[in-house]
């Protein structure tokens, strides 16, 4: 005869318990005050921990006779007073988290509470978050091989988490947060509650000749359980399927509700050539270094990568951010490398236009090379619609929404960038920067502090919190600000056009001339965005010198121009004819194109 079971009485999820048949909420034992809506939310994400539960099936049930609009304000309001009960955020959720746009899912592991008469009933906690940690690279130590094996850990690292990401069930940490953890000895239950993740996956890699070891564990953090491990000895040739079977592992043993469509994107190949996919490795490694030398030789990989398979799409999508990021950082004239740059991304979207990664580098080069404000915003939604989850082109988006003075929309975009990628440094400078760009200089300062507080030498942050002072007229603060940006820059072009217009507005103005003499001097060695001469100009009331730069920026189609409509710096000389053409020629007046402009 079947033993008896019985419904679990409450169920308990973090310091809370929450009785089914009552509907308290209980912290630690004490009753958290929770009634009416919230408390139904509360039911029906419990009811299935893990699962998106979507916006139409809430109103559904909980809300038939709402309109729509009345339903969304309900909702919402539903969702932040049971975030507030449970001491939770949307940033950065530890219990409720939002899918932008589709609805909402319990992430916090779950266990059921006996009945009070009958035997124990516990549930299996659930898995709805994972963090992989950077995979250890075994021959560490060993100079003339832990390049080459250094390159293959990271990126097996970063294939699982894009596999994994792409799962809508699965909240997944992004390579730019959980790489913060490279080369650090740290306890991975620590490291996954930091990350407030159910679980970790570690790793480690190991290349000897054309073999090929890989050493997986996935950990629980709440409890350090093993959940799963494995060993594969493989060939090179093999390094596909290992990935698969990684991911297709995880996604058993966490039982994952997965469907055909989800099954089919962790089995997604974009080569069949070994040797191409580890040229690419390669490239991506020495690309994610963000630095001059790191981007040409990540070129050369990437078309090392194609000449082995010409149809391989991550790779063109590989080489048109190279160039790209030449052109964006100053490193090469626009006019040398965004041709490059486009031509790549055209063909990467030709082979495979389910790309999000190909139809996001695209948008950003109709962005800031074409000046195509239509074409771009429709790459960017495709790009979205295609992965919701994809931090990158919800970043890239904003930005393009705070050049045309969509600042909502932009902030908008900014955040849910920010929920997919809490610990990124560059999403949450770009807050501060797209704040600036709409005249909210306090809350621009305020981000761009935030975001110091994670990496005090980040030149960039330095860059937003000076612009954010000198347009309060704090010019003391401005100006030591962007002396650290200029310090940690090794004096980036950038932070000395920013400094001269600073001190400027200081009324420093022989430092500033200073400061554009020896940017001049400069130019005659490298490239100099002419648009950062033109700042450097205006500060010190240089009308005709700065109008000449920004029409050699127009010729050169330089990337910077994307801001002359909403950069504050350039504000004396907006009454100018010249200046009013320079936007017109660059589809940034109320008449241009289908897309809303501003300026």
């Amino acid at each position: 005869m079947e033993p008896q079971r019985h419904s679990p009485r409450a169920l308990r999820f973090g310091v809370f318990e929450f009785d089914l048949r009552s509907g308290e909420l209980r912290k630690q034992g004490r009753k958290v005050r929770l009634e009416g809506q919230p408390v139904l939310v509360l039911i029906k994400l419990l009811d299935r921990p893990g699962e998106l539960i979507t916006r139409e099936e809430l109103q559904k049930e909980l809300w038939p006779s709402d309109t729509f609009v009345n339903f969304e304000q309900s909702l919402n309001a539903a969702v932040k007073r049971l975030r507030q009960a449970l001491g939770d955020s949307p940033a950065n959720p530890r219990f409720v988290e939002t899918l932008a746009r589709r609805g909402y899912r319990f992430i916090a592991p779950v266990s059921g509470l006996a009945a009070a008469s009958g035997p124990v009933a516990h549930a299996r906690p659930v898995v709805g978050s994972l963090a992989v940690l950077p995979f250890g690279n075994t021959e560490a130590g060993n100079t003339e091989s832990e390049p080459e094996t250094e390159y293959l850990a990271d990126g097996i690292t970063e294939s699982i988490i894009n596999h994994l990401s792409q799962l809508p069930i699965m909240r997944v940490m992004s390579r730019s947060t959980v790489f913060r953890y490279k080369d650090k000895s740290l306890d991975p239950r620590s490291v996954g509650r930091k990350l407030n993740v159910d679980a970790v996956l570690l790793g480690r890699v190991l290349q000897r000749g054309d073999a090929l070891l890989v050493v997986t564990e996935l950990v629980d953090v709440q409890n350090g359980w093993q959940l799963w491990g494995e060993q594969y000895n493989r060939k090179m040739v093999d390094i596909f399927a290992v990935e698969e079977e990684i991911s297709r592992e995880i996604s058993e043993k966490l039982r994952l509700r997965l469907t055909g469509e989800d099954r089919s994107r962790l089995a997604k190949r974009y080569t069949q050539n070994s040797e191409a996919y580890q040229d690419y490795l390669r490239g991506r490694y020495h690309w994610n270094r963000l630095s001059e030398e790191g981007l040409r030789k990540g070129i050369e990989y990437f078309e090392r990568a194609i000449q082995r398979d010409p149809n391989y799409a991550l790779a063109y999508t590989g080489l048109a951010d190279s160039y790209g990021l030449l052109g964006f950082f100053g490193l090469a004239s626009a006019a040398a490398v965004m041709p490059k740059a486009k031509e790549a991304a055209r063909r990467a979207v030709e082979i495979d236009d389910g790309l999000a990664e190909a139809h996001a580098s695209l948008a950003g080069i109709f962005k800031i090379y074409d000046w195509d404000w239509a074409a771009s915003e429709r790459e960017y939604k495709r790009a979205l619609e295609l992965n919701p989850n994809y931090a990158t082109g919800h970043r890239m988006y904003a930005a393009f929404l705070a050049a045309l003075g969509r600042a909502d929309e932009a902030m908008r975009e900014s955040r849910l960038a920010l929920e997919l990628d809490p610990f990124s440094l560059v999403i949450s400078m770009e807050i501060g920067w797209n704040c600036c760009m709409a005249r909210d200089y306090k809350r621009a300062a305020e981000e761009a502090l935030r975001t110091l507080e994670l990496e005090p030498q980040f030149p960039a942050a330095q860059s937003t919190l000076g612009l954010a002072y000198e347009q309060q007229g704090r010019y003391d603060e401005a100006i030591a600000a962007l002396e650290k940006a200029r310090d940690a820059s090794d004096g980036h072009p950038a932070t000395l056009s920013a400094l001269a217009h600073a001190l400027a507005s200081a009324g420093r103005i022989e430092e500033a001339d200073a400061l554009i003499d020896r940017l001049t001097e400069l130019s005659a060695r490298q490239h100099i965005s002419p648009f950062w001469m033109a700042v450097a100009h205006a500060g010190v009331g240089k009308t005709a010198a700065a109008l000449e730069e920004l029409e050699k920026a127009f010729e050169q189609r330089d990337v910077t121009l994307v801001w002359l409509g909403r950069d504050p710096r350039l504000d004396g000389l907006r009454a100018e004819p010249r200046f009013k053409e320079l936007l017109r020629r660059i589809n940034l007046l109320p008449s241009a194109g289908s897309a809303r402009a501003g300026g």
